[in-house]
Protein backbone atom coordinates (compact mmCIF):
# COMPACT_ATOMS: atom_id res chain seq x y z
CA UNK A 1 0.00 0.00 0.00
CA UNK A 2 1.35 3.42 -0.98
CA UNK A 3 2.12 5.74 1.88
CA UNK A 4 0.32 9.09 2.01
CA UNK A 5 2.77 11.93 1.45
CA UNK A 6 2.55 14.56 4.20
CA UNK A 7 3.96 18.09 4.34
CA UNK A 8 4.64 19.73 7.70
CA UNK A 9 4.20 23.50 7.84
CA UNK A 10 6.17 24.87 10.77
CA UNK A 11 8.59 21.93 10.62
CA UNK A 12 11.29 23.74 12.62
CA UNK A 13 9.04 24.45 15.60
CA UNK A 14 8.99 22.22 18.68
CA UNK A 15 5.74 20.50 17.70
CA UNK A 16 6.68 20.43 14.02
CA UNK A 17 9.88 18.53 14.78
CA UNK A 18 8.00 15.96 16.87
CA UNK A 19 5.54 15.41 14.01
CA UNK A 20 8.33 15.09 11.44
CA UNK A 21 10.07 12.41 13.49
CA UNK A 22 6.81 10.53 13.97
CA UNK A 23 6.16 10.57 10.22
CA UNK A 24 9.63 9.16 9.56
CA UNK A 25 8.76 6.07 11.61
CA UNK A 26 5.20 5.68 10.27
CA UNK A 27 4.08 2.74 8.13
CA UNK A 28 1.15 4.70 6.66
CA UNK A 29 2.54 8.18 6.09
CA UNK A 30 5.66 9.58 4.46
CA UNK A 31 7.33 12.90 5.29
CA UNK A 32 7.33 14.58 1.89
CA UNK A 33 8.04 18.27 2.54
CA UNK A 34 8.87 20.74 5.28
CA UNK A 35 8.00 24.44 5.34
CA UNK A 36 9.23 27.12 7.70
CA UNK A 37 10.55 30.68 7.76
CA UNK A 38 13.80 29.56 9.37
CA UNK A 39 16.53 27.17 8.15
CA UNK A 40 15.34 27.69 4.57
CA UNK A 41 17.39 25.60 2.15
CA UNK A 42 18.75 23.33 4.88
CA UNK A 43 18.16 19.59 4.60
CA UNK A 44 15.21 18.66 6.82
CA UNK A 45 17.08 15.61 8.11
CA UNK A 46 20.01 17.74 9.30
CA UNK A 47 17.65 20.04 11.15
CA UNK A 48 16.09 16.99 12.84
CA UNK A 49 19.56 15.58 13.64
CA UNK A 50 18.90 12.44 11.60
CA UNK A 51 20.41 11.29 8.31
CA UNK A 52 20.08 13.38 5.16
CA UNK A 53 16.55 13.12 3.77
CA UNK A 54 16.97 14.97 0.50
CA UNK A 55 14.14 17.29 1.55
CA UNK A 56 15.10 20.96 1.67
CA UNK A 57 13.17 23.22 4.03
CA UNK A 58 11.23 25.78 1.99
CA UNK A 59 9.22 28.93 2.66
CA UNK A 60 7.25 28.64 -0.60
CA UNK A 61 4.23 26.51 0.28
CA UNK A 62 2.41 26.43 -3.06
CA UNK A 63 5.53 25.60 -5.06
CA UNK A 64 6.69 23.03 -2.53
CA UNK A 65 3.32 21.26 -2.40
CA UNK A 66 3.28 20.87 -6.17
CA UNK A 67 6.87 19.70 -6.43
CA UNK A 68 6.55 17.14 -3.62
CA UNK A 69 3.14 15.91 -4.83
CA UNK A 70 1.90 16.11 -1.29
CA UNK A 71 -1.33 14.30 -0.37
CA UNK A 72 -1.92 15.92 3.03
CA UNK A 73 -0.55 18.85 5.02
CA UNK A 74 -0.24 19.59 8.72
CA UNK A 75 0.04 23.15 10.05
CA UNK A 76 1.73 23.86 13.38
CA UNK A 77 2.60 27.55 13.14
CA UNK A 78 1.07 30.67 14.71
CA UNK A 79 -2.41 32.23 14.60
CA UNK A 80 -0.97 35.10 12.52
CA UNK A 81 0.24 32.84 9.70
CA UNK A 82 -1.96 29.73 9.86
CA UNK A 83 -4.86 31.22 7.90
CA UNK A 84 -2.64 32.11 4.95
CA UNK A 85 -0.93 28.72 5.11
CA UNK A 86 -4.22 26.82 5.09
CA UNK A 87 -5.56 28.96 2.25
CA UNK A 88 -2.52 28.10 0.13
CA UNK A 89 -3.07 24.39 0.80
CA UNK A 90 -6.71 24.67 -0.21
CA UNK A 91 -5.82 26.51 -3.40
CA UNK A 92 -3.43 23.64 -4.21
CA UNK A 93 -6.27 21.20 -3.34
CA UNK A 94 -4.26 19.61 -0.54
CA UNK A 95 -6.36 18.64 2.53
CA UNK A 96 -4.89 20.21 5.65
CA UNK A 97 -4.88 19.29 9.33
CA UNK A 98 -4.54 22.34 11.59
CA UNK A 99 -2.96 22.03 15.01
CA UNK A 100 -2.45 25.78 15.40
CA UNK A 101 -4.87 27.20 17.96
CA UNK A 102 -6.12 30.76 18.30
CA UNK A 103 -7.29 31.24 14.69
CA UNK A 104 -9.93 34.02 14.80
CA UNK A 105 -13.55 33.07 14.15
CA UNK A 106 -13.79 35.30 11.08
CA UNK A 107 -10.73 33.59 9.57
CA UNK A 108 -12.22 30.16 10.21
CA UNK A 109 -15.36 31.28 8.40
CA UNK A 110 -13.31 32.43 5.40
CA UNK A 111 -11.44 29.12 5.33
CA UNK A 112 -14.73 27.25 5.51
CA UNK A 113 -15.97 29.05 2.40
CA UNK A 114 -12.69 28.40 0.58
CA UNK A 115 -12.83 24.76 1.61
CA UNK A 116 -16.26 24.41 0.03
CA UNK A 117 -15.21 26.32 -3.07
CA UNK A 118 -12.13 24.14 -3.66
CA UNK A 119 -13.85 20.96 -2.43
CA UNK A 120 -10.85 20.35 -0.16
CA UNK A 121 -10.98 19.27 3.47
CA UNK A 122 -9.82 21.15 6.56
CA UNK A 123 -9.77 19.67 10.05
CA UNK A 124 -8.95 22.04 12.92
CA UNK A 125 -8.09 20.24 16.16
CA UNK A 126 -7.63 22.32 19.35
CA UNK A 127 -6.02 19.40 21.19
CA UNK A 128 -4.72 16.10 19.82
CA UNK A 129 -4.34 14.31 23.15
CA UNK A 130 -6.85 11.46 23.34
CA UNK A 131 -7.23 12.09 27.07
CA UNK A 132 -8.11 15.74 26.44
CA UNK A 133 -10.88 14.73 24.03
CA UNK A 134 -12.23 12.33 26.64
CA UNK A 135 -12.02 15.12 29.24
CA UNK A 136 -14.27 17.29 27.08
CA UNK A 137 -16.66 14.40 26.48
CA UNK A 138 -16.87 13.69 30.22
CA UNK A 139 -17.40 17.40 30.94
CA UNK A 140 -20.24 17.47 28.42
CA UNK A 141 -21.96 14.64 30.29
CA UNK A 142 -21.37 16.28 33.68
CA UNK A 143 -22.84 19.59 32.49
CA UNK A 144 -26.26 17.94 32.26
CA UNK A 145 -26.19 17.65 36.07
CA UNK A 146 -24.08 20.64 37.17
CA UNK A 147 -24.84 24.18 35.99
CA UNK A 148 -22.00 25.86 37.91
CA UNK A 149 -18.68 25.37 36.18
CA UNK A 150 -15.32 27.04 35.62
CA UNK A 151 -12.30 26.12 33.48
CA UNK A 152 -8.62 26.38 34.36
CA UNK A 153 -6.06 25.91 31.57
CA UNK A 154 -2.34 25.77 32.28
CA UNK A 155 0.42 25.92 29.64
CA UNK A 156 4.09 26.73 29.11
CA UNK A 157 4.99 30.45 28.77
CA UNK A 158 5.68 30.16 25.03
CA UNK A 159 2.05 29.42 24.20
CA UNK A 160 0.86 32.49 22.31
CA UNK A 161 -2.93 32.24 22.59
CA UNK A 162 -4.79 32.86 25.83
CA UNK A 163 -7.24 31.29 26.60
CA UNK A 164 -6.17 28.09 24.88
CA UNK A 165 -8.12 26.64 21.98
CA UNK A 166 -8.97 23.62 24.11
CA UNK A 167 -10.49 25.80 26.82
CA UNK A 168 -12.54 27.78 24.32
CA UNK A 169 -13.73 24.58 22.64
CA UNK A 170 -14.66 23.14 26.04
CA UNK A 171 -16.67 26.26 26.82
CA UNK A 172 -18.52 25.98 23.49
CA UNK A 173 -19.43 22.38 24.28
CA UNK A 174 -20.66 23.29 27.77
CA UNK A 175 -22.59 26.31 26.45
CA UNK A 176 -24.57 24.01 24.16
CA UNK A 177 -25.48 21.66 27.02
CA UNK A 178 -26.34 24.50 29.41
CA UNK A 179 -28.21 26.34 26.62
CA UNK A 180 -26.36 29.54 27.32
CA UNK A 181 -27.10 32.60 25.19
CA UNK A 182 -24.58 35.22 24.04
CA UNK A 183 -26.08 37.67 26.52
CA UNK A 184 -25.49 35.30 29.45
CA UNK A 185 -22.47 35.53 31.71
CA UNK A 186 -19.73 33.45 30.03
CA UNK A 187 -18.27 30.39 31.72
CA UNK A 188 -15.06 31.70 33.37
CA UNK A 189 -11.74 30.54 31.93
CA UNK A 190 -8.58 31.04 34.00
CA UNK A 191 -5.29 30.94 32.08
CA UNK A 192 -1.94 30.09 33.70
CA UNK A 193 1.42 30.40 31.91
CA UNK A 194 4.37 29.10 33.93
CA UNK A 195 7.70 27.34 33.32
CA UNK A 196 7.50 23.60 33.97
CA UNK A 197 4.02 23.24 32.44
CA UNK A 198 3.25 21.61 29.10
CA UNK A 199 -0.53 21.39 28.51
CA UNK A 200 -3.08 20.91 31.28
CA UNK A 201 -6.75 21.65 31.86
CA UNK A 202 -9.28 21.33 34.67
CA UNK A 203 -13.05 21.59 34.34
CA UNK A 204 -14.49 22.17 37.81
CA UNK A 205 -18.19 21.66 38.55
CA UNK A 206 -19.71 22.81 41.84
CA UNK A 207 -22.92 21.65 43.49
CA UNK A 208 -24.43 21.75 46.95
CA UNK A 209 -22.04 19.86 49.20
CA UNK A 210 -19.93 18.46 46.35
CA UNK A 211 -17.27 19.27 43.80
CA UNK A 212 -16.41 17.42 40.59
CA UNK A 213 -13.04 18.03 38.91
CA UNK A 214 -12.19 16.60 35.50
CA UNK A 215 -8.51 17.09 34.68
CA UNK A 216 -6.16 16.15 31.88
CA UNK A 217 -2.37 16.53 31.77
CA UNK A 218 0.01 16.26 28.82
CA UNK A 219 3.60 16.03 30.02
CA UNK A 220 5.29 15.99 26.61
CA UNK A 221 4.52 16.69 22.97
CA UNK A 222 4.77 13.01 22.04
CA UNK A 223 1.41 12.55 23.81
CA UNK A 224 -0.23 14.24 20.81
CA UNK A 225 1.09 11.82 18.15
CA UNK A 226 -1.61 9.08 18.39
CA UNK A 227 -4.27 11.77 18.05
CA UNK A 228 -2.49 13.33 15.07
CA UNK A 229 -2.43 10.03 13.18
CA UNK A 230 -6.11 9.49 14.04
CA UNK A 231 -6.87 13.03 12.81
CA UNK A 232 -5.07 12.39 9.51
CA UNK A 233 -7.40 9.44 8.90
CA UNK A 234 -10.44 11.54 9.80
CA UNK A 235 -9.22 14.37 7.57
CA UNK A 236 -9.66 12.25 4.44
CA UNK A 237 -13.21 11.41 5.54
CA UNK A 238 -14.15 15.03 6.33
CA UNK A 239 -16.25 17.27 4.10
CA UNK A 240 -15.58 20.99 4.13
CA UNK A 241 -14.17 22.46 7.36
CA UNK A 242 -14.62 20.61 10.64
CA UNK A 243 -13.45 21.42 14.15
CA UNK A 244 -12.47 18.76 16.66
CA UNK A 245 -11.29 15.18 16.74
CA UNK A 246 -13.94 12.47 17.05
CA UNK A 247 -13.35 9.46 19.29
Amino acid sequence: MRKHKVAVIGCCGKMGQVVCRALLSSHEYELAAGFDISSVGEDLGQMLNVSQLGINISNNIQKGLNESRTDLAIDFTTPNTATSNVAQCLQAKVPVLVGTSGIPTEDREKLSLLSEKTNTQVLIVPNFAIGAILMMNFAKKAAAYFSNVEIIELHHPQKLDKPSGTALNTREILNAVLEKKESDEPIPIHSVRLPGLTAHQEVIFGGIGQLLTIRHDSFNRESFIPGIFLALKQLTETRGLRIGLEI
